[in-house]
């Protein structure tokens, strides 16, 4: 019994973990399109990071999952986008993994958070906003891709954002490889076979609603088929014969020179 609720136990927390992750992977814009979600699946719950060019800054995220664990940041939660400073160590909330825009290609996807902590004097006191682009590389397996900083645009009014690049195998159009090498021969049997698949097809049908053809003679060519395993047999014993041909029997019978004689004995048997 114990052992059964222990059991009860794991798989309800089980069921619970996956329905959070799914229910807080939420894209409000496209939350009907299931086929984009699925797409990212593989990636959901990962977290990545990366620096900018002048590594003064370190940048956390997170795919549908907080980029930080919540010991490490205070108030971090829902987070997905995080900016960190190197030389205050102060984090910057960059946007909500559960307020998260999706734009979709054939081989690349946008992930757009928002929702972030507003900016103090620049970008109209709007929130803070960060998009990732997850472009196709079938080079990079799962697990190893790694968070790239494009820009910061924060020169403006309104409308700034930070933008990253993730390069990734996830998002790349699923084709179905089949590489087939079929040499000559092989070619050559499927060629016959097809050949003969429509002789007797065409053959049948002829011979039958044509022709009115019954039984063994709706067979196209019936008589020839049917001499043509002696053939093949005739034609095997001429070419691969390894028998000694009969000699010649020698008959004792009258020789030229018996019958040969005076023709003075015949002269009595010719009519006078």
């Amino acid at each position: 019994m114990i052992g059964a609720d222990c059991l009860w136990i794991m798989l309800i927390v089980t069921v619970h973990l996956v329905d959070v992750s799914l229910s807080d992977c939420k894209f409000p814009v496209h939350n009907t399109d299931r086929d984009l979600q699925k797409r990212i699946q593989p990636l959901v719950g990962k977290t990545f990071s990366g620096k900018d060019a002048s590594e003064k800054y370190k940048y956390f995220f997170g795919v549908c999952t907080e980029a930080l664990a919540k010991s490490m940041i205070t108030g971090g939660e829902t987070y997905g986008l995080l900016q960190k400073s190197v030389e205050t160590n102060k984090f910057y909330r960059l946007g909500k993994y559960t307020n998260t825009t999706i734009i979709s290609g054939n081989d690349w996807l946008i992930l757009e958070y928002l929702d972030g902590e507003p900016y103090h004097s620049h970008c109209g006191s709007e929130p803070r906003r960060g998009r990732v682009m997850l472009n196709c590389d079938s080079s990079v397996s799962l697990g190893t891709e790694e968070l790239i900083v494009l820009e910061e645009e924060n020169n403006k009014t309104h409308d700034c954002f930070y933008l990253f690049e993730m390069k990734t195998s996830v998002v790349c159009p699923k084709t179905l490889n089949i590489s087939l090498s079929l040499s000559v021969g092989t070619i050559l049997i499927i060629v016959f076979l097809c050949v003969m698949s429509l002789y007797l097809i065409l053959g049948c049908a002829y011979m039958r609603f044509v022709l009115h053809a019954k039984g063994k003679e709706q067979c196209p060519n019936y008589e020839f088929w049917q001499d043509f395993g002696n053939l093949q047999a005739d034609g095997c014993d001429l070419v691969c014969r390894s028998k000694k041909p009969p000699g010649s029997r020698s008959y004792k019978g009258i020789g030229d020179d018996q019958l040969e004689g005076d023709d003075e004995r015949d002269d009595h048997l010719l009519p006078m």
